[in-house]
C-alpha cells in the first residue's frame, strides 16, 4: 500500500530528480493570469517549449521545437484551469528546463517542487 501511494504521488507531481534524468533543471515560467512567458529577458533565446496538462489525461497545450524566439515573442495567452497539474519543458540557449505547477482555487500558482 505504501509503495502504491508513493507511485501515485510521483506520477501526479513528477519526478523530483527530473533534472538528473534529462528533463532539465527546475526553473519556473512566468504566469500572470492567462499570460504565460517562458523567458522575460530580451537576450534569452528560446529554442524549444512545451506546456501540457499533466494529470490523468495528458494534453499538450502549446509547444514547438527548433525555434529562435526572444521576449516578448516567448509569451503566450492561455486559459489555465484551476486544479489541473501542468508541466512545462523548455530550452533557453542550450540549457533545458522543467517546471510543474497547479493553479489553486484562488487562482494562485503553486510550484509542485516545493
Amino acid at each position: 500500500m505504501k509503495r502504491s501511494l508513493s507511485l501515485v504521488i510521483l506520477l501526479l507531481t513528477g519526478c523530483p530528480m527530473g533534472e538528473y534524468l534529462g528533463a532539465g533543471a527546475w526553473r519556473p515560467i512566468y504566469i500572470n493570469g492567462s499570460n504565460i512567458c517562458f523567458t522575460v529577458k530580451k537576450d534569452d533565446e528560446l529554442r524549444r517549449y512545451s506546456l501540457a496538462e499533466n494529470g490523468r489525461n495528458y494534453k499538450k497545450l502549446i509547444g514547438e521545437e527548433g525555434v529562435s524566439l526572444f521576449y516578448p515573442n516567448t509569451c503566450f495567452t492561455l486559459r489555465l484551469e484551476k486544479g489541473v497539474i501542468y508541466a512545462a519543458t523548455y530550452t533557453i540557449e542550450n540549457t533545458h528546463y522543467a517546471y510543474s505547477f497547479i493553479i489553486d482555487n484562488e487562482g494562485n500558482t503553486v510550484d509542485l517542487r516545493r
